[in-house]
């Protein structure tokens, strides 16, 4: 057995690090906004038709959290989308800025939420998350109805296209090809204007009059 002098060095050798790791900061979290809730449901180009689901993004993601998404779900060469060891993890470990929610209470985190403005006074929202959607379906995770699997394993990338008037539609990544800017910290679907619509009737939900 150890002298007890020992023991109190290793006690104190330990201590200081054991602080550092308390007082440590938490990671950044994405920049605050008001909630936003957008709605839509799945067409016949999903092989799970009909399923309306509620998203509400909570923040919008920062630049700096952007580029960890990024950096995580970019496939190396030779790599396909969502491929890699412990991905899925390293994903639920960062910031969570919102919900995609499937039906009562199913929910997928989301990990990474953007939006650009048009032109035309229209938005574009690309949405990332934690797991694919469908993961807890008895058919598994979605994807597109003419056969096509998801392109990623780990995530589902969701994006909405809303004209002015806080309506539009979407697609997803369950039937359509990923396109990476880890330098711009982006993320979408490629080739969008070709992809079959998967969400219909989208709409952002007006916020409650309290919020107005």
């Amino acid at each position: 057995m150890p002298a007890p002098a020992t023991l109190v060095n290793r006690v104190v050798v330990l201590a200081p690090l054991l602080a550092f790791a308390i007082a440590a900061p938490a990671p950044a979290a994405a920049q605050t906004d008001d909630l936003e809730t957008f709605r839509g449901t799945t067409t016949g180009a999903v092989s799970t038709e009909g399923v309306e689901l509620r998203i509400n993004v909570l923040r919008w993601t920062g630049d700096e959290d952007r580029g960890t998404v990024l950096s995580l779900i970019t496939p190396a060469a030779g790599q396909t989308a969502g491929e890699g060891e412990d991905l899925e993890s390293a994903l639920q470990d960062l910031p969570t800025v919102g919900f995609i929610w499937t039906g009562g209470s199913l929910g997928y985190a989301l990990k990474y939420a953007h939006r650009t403005e048009d032109d035309d006074g229209g938005e574009r929202i690309v949405l990332v998350t934690d797991r694919p959607l469908g993961r807890w379906d008895r058919n598994g995770p979605w994807a597109g109805s003419d056969g096509s699997g998801p392109a990623a394993a780990a995530f589902t990338v969701v994006e909405l296209h809303l004209d002015a008037e806080d309506q539009g539609e979407g697609k997803m990544s369950v039937g359509a090809p990923i396109e990476f800017n880890p330098p711009a910290g982006t993320v979408g679907l490629a080739d969008y204007a070709s992809a079959a619509v998967h969400l219909s009737n989208v709409y952002r939900e007006p916020p409650p009059y309290s919020a107005r």
